[in-house]
């Protein structure tokens, strides 16, 4: 990255903080080489401040331990907070993505990933003032009913061993489960219904999994929830002309051999109509669409 004289702008207009605007100049010319150390004069000169004027930034970064002073030769350098800072940043690799579906659904957006079995929160962004807030590091056993974006791709012994885990499912539930499985395959996303029984059993698995792997709790709490409540919506139960109750909508991130691997939620908590459930959907799906292109891009960049 090139760092700008400050002033000029990248953009068009007026520059709202030429205050702010230097102390980021700052910031990007020692970034450009953050393990070399820089002379004040150059600093002042390359960007086309006063010394007095660096002086005062860099003496106000170093004293954050966002720079880095040498003693000895009296250059500047990044400092350890900024490199921390920079590190939890390339720790959420889709914080962009969900910052902009965030944008544009206004809803909490997630990313989670498939753990054994688990499906853990990696990254959020947003509030759920309706409902629970999902955090990172929020694990949700892959017991049925849940997980179903990671089930409705995978092989029949799979989906049998899931719906096995919640004991002895009836046959009116593995025949919904079965044919909810084929919709969000058809679809491409789930819809998961928002109900009392829903908040009840999901705030309960939310204390129970933090261990990680299901134990015969929540593997009868998640039975519970099935036998009590209609899961997902199939075509016909999505009418036009009403608003139905949804929780969230998730779209699967699929990765090759290895399946759905990850997953993109967004979680409305609220009554939708279902225009705005499908919209809702095709948004999640594109979300998803752009994990799965970096995570591709990332595994051609490694081989």
């Amino acid at each position: 990255m090139t760092p700008l004289k400050v002033g000029l702008s990248a953009g068009v207009g007026q520059v709202p903080s030429p205050p702010t605007e230097r102390v980021i100049a700052v910031l990007e010319l020692l970034g450009a080489q953050p393990r070399q150390a820089f002379p004040l004069t150059h600093i002042a000169r390359t960007l086309g401040i006063s010394r007095a004027t660096a002086h005062a930034i860099l003496a106000t970064l170093v004293a954050h331990r966002w720079v880095v002073r040498d003693e000895q030769t009296g250059g500047y350098s990044w400092g350890p907070a900024l490199a921390s800072i920079a590190r939890v940043a390339g720790d959420r690799p889709f914080h962009g993505i969900l910052q902009d579906l965030y944008e544009t659904v206004r809803v909490q957006v997630c990313v989670a990933r498939r753990e054994s079995g688990t499906v853990t929160v990696v990254d959020s962004v947003g509030d759920s003032p309706a409902g629970s807030p999902i955090r990172t590091g929020f694990r949700l056993p892959l017991v049925a009913p849940f997980g179903r974006d990671y089930l409705a791709w995978a092989g029949d012994d799979e989906r049998n061993a899931w719906l096995a885990g919640i004991g002895n499912p009836t046959t009116e539930l593995t025949q919904r489960l079965s044919a909810v499985l084929q919709e969000i395959r058809r679809r491409g996303y789930l819809i998961e219904r928002l109900s009392r029984e829903y908040a009840r059993v999901y705030t309960a698995l939310r204390a129970l999994s933090v261990d990680g792997e299901p134990d015969a709790i929540t593997a009868r709490l998640a039975g519970a929830f099935a036998d009590l409540t209609v899961v997902d919506f199939l075509p016909g139960e999505l009418r036009a002309g009403r608003t139905h109750p949804v929780a969230t909508v998730s779209a699967p991130v699929k990765q090759g051999a290895a399946g759905v691997t990850m997953s993109v939620t967004a979680a409305p908590f609220a009554e939708l109509s279902k225009a705005r459930i499908e919209t809702l959907g095709r948004q999640v799906c594109s979300a998803a669409a752009r994990v799965e292109a970096m995570l591709t891009d990332d595994s051609r960049e490694s081989a």
